[in-house]
């Protein structure tokens, strides 16, 4: 057996209980600056070229419901995944590509990333067919995902669901914006690059426009935003937080039933998405989080 092992899984985002501390820090410009790099690299390279591929810039949002998620360490997609506003408070739509291997050093995001690249060998643009797994190669390169959020878990226990969850390991998960692959639609439109950018601009073959390239403040001004307090428990530590977040009353995160140890997990899971989410709003608007 190779002393490096890797899996691949992807899909068209919330959960989290923590192992221990992730591989790579999420606001760490470092490990942003080369998850989005390598991302926009293989973006413009496509064969054949793209006449409509949009730029990717990073999204903190995605980032962190990335990171809830991989803090699992399980080699599945977030159950979440497809719920308008559970995995986003803007976005209302997600895809994921998730990577796992072993040992810790097996991991580097340009790595993740090119394994993710090398389905294309399995792409066939002119029917849109895969005659093997290349639906982690169509969401990099998906023309309408603009926003990407990547996080990386090391799993001292192993990763589960993966022929090596006894060894010490790494999940490295990615979620997009707006998300990709939906059935019997193209990746991207062929033509000559940039030539569908409309009033776009060009650079390096990619559509760039500095107000969708913008970051997506997740602040109370959003409509519909609710306002909430919860007290929660994380890693053996008490903690109480207010905080804001565009989700509905009936939401699951705020609907689970007393004694339901799944449900109990799950619930602590979504609290500790929007507790990180929290920090943020609250440093962006303290007038608006009501206390």
């Amino acid at each position: 057996m190779s002393a490096n092992l890797q899996v691949l899984i992807s899909v068209t985002v919330l959960l989290g209980l923590v192992s221990c501390e992730p591989v790579f820090d999420i606001k760490d410009p470092a490990f942003i600056e080369g998850c989005v790099r390598e991302h926009n690299r293989h973006r413009t390279s496509v064969r054949p070229s793209a006449a409509n591929m949009r730029y990717m810039t990073w999204d903190e949002g995605l980032a962190v419901t990335a990171q809830a998620w991989a803090r699992f360490c399980v080699f599945k997609h977030n159950i979440h995944l497809g719920e308008v506003k559970r995995m986003h408070p803007i976005f209302t739509s997600v895809g994921e590509n998730i990577w796992a291997g072993a040992p810790y050093s097996s991991f580097k995001p340009e790595s993740a990333v090119k394994l993710w690249v090398d389905e294309v060998r399995d792409y066939h643009y002119d029917t849109n067919q895969c005659t093997k797994v290349c639906g982690h190669y169509t969401q990099v390169v998906w023309a309408d995902s603009y926003k990407v959020g990547c996080a990386a878990q090391a799993c001292p226990n192993g990763v589960a669901e993966t022929r090596f969850s006894t060894q010490p390991g790494v999940i490295f998960v990615c979620n997009y914006a707006t998300a990709g692959n939906y059935r019997g639609v193209s990746p991207y439109r062929a033509g000559a690059s940039c030539s569908s950018c409309g009033r776009d601009t060009c650079e390096n073959k990619l559509c760039r426009n500095s107000t969708r390239d913008a970051p997506q403040l997740l602040t109370p001004a959003v409509p519909g935003l609710l306002f909430f307090k919860t007290g929660f428990s994380f890693g053996g530590t008490k903690a109480f937080c207010r905080c804001s977040c565009l989700l509905d009353e009936a939401s699951a995160c705020f609907a689970f039933s007393p004694g339901n140890k799944a449900q109990a997990d799950e619930e602590l899971a979504c609290r500790q998405l929007l507790i990180d989410l929290c920090g943020k709003m609250v440093h962006m608007s303290k007038k608006t989080v009501k206390h």
